[in-house]
């Protein structure tokens, strides 16, 4: 097959890949995505080859205002949130330590998509946290002892620290790593070419420093069982909030 007869045939597995996606076709849309890895490495094709310039508009990487991660409760909760919310939503992050920052990287729409996402739970992770600090207070207070303000902060800065372990997890149960990695593998190879040109590695999990066991699998139990599918209402407010 020459060159250009190969370009058109992934167009054709591109368009019925996006296609599938906005149906909820995962099945269809991993095969499609699938092919088209394979006939990109088989020719030694980037997408940049084979886009059309809508498409090439649609799949241009960006990178969002940036976005401080420090906190009152440490800094590596936040960065932890928003890395596993990148990963599976067709994005990566970069991390700039010295301005405690961070910038979501991916297409527009998806972009637009995480951003609303990881503010809204942040929201949703911010009020829980105060929910399950209440009822350990109350635990302390049945055996008579007591809460301090060091306690009570340690518990909250454990329970953010959870939240994207279990979050994680709440990811991973819904979607097969094949179907996933089908599903993602153009827009991996997009922000991989990206963070090349600017010479960017992809950020890293943020190490956990030790952790109260109560504070933290209570955040580990509110991240596993988040509603991913109840994400905003009609008015971009935060809906649902646990399964």
């Amino acid at each position: 097959m020459d060159k250009e007869s190969v370009i058109q045939k992934i167009r054709k597995l591109l368009k019925l890949q996006y296609g599938a996606e906005k149906i909820g076709n995962s099945g269809e849309a991993y095969q499609a995505a699938k092919m088209v890895r394979k006939l990109l490495l088989e020719y030694n094709l980037s997408l940049s080859d084979i886009q059309e310039e809508k498409q090439q508009e649609a799949a241009r990487i960006v990178e969002t205002d940036p976005l401080s991660y420090a906190d009152q409760y440490g800094v590596s909760w936040k960065q932890n949130l928003l890395m596993i919310i990148c990963r599976y939503n067709l994005c990566s992050l970069i991390v700039c330590p010295r301005r405690k920052q961070m910038n979501i990287v991916g297409t527009e729409a998806n972009t637009i998509v995480v951003r609303e996402f990881y503010e809204y739970l942040l929201q949703v992770f911010r009020r829980l946290s105060m929910e399950r600090l209440n009822a350990a207070q109350n635990e302390y207070l049945g055996t008579c002892r007591f809460m301090t303000e060091p306690k009570k902060k340690d518990f909250l800065r454990s329970y953010l620290e959870g939240v994207s372990r279990g979050l994680q997890e709440n990811y991973e149960s819904q979607q097969p790593t094949s179907q996933e990695t089908g599903l993602m593998v153009c827009h991996k190879e997009l922000i991989k070419d990206y963070l090349a040109s600017k010479s960017i590695g992809k950020a890293r999990r943020s190490s956990v420093t030790k952790v109260r066991p109560d504070g933290f699998n209570a955040g580990f139990d509110d991240g596993r069982n988040v509603n991913l599918n109840k994400q905003l209402n009609t008015s971009g407010r935060a809906a649902g909030q646990l399964k």
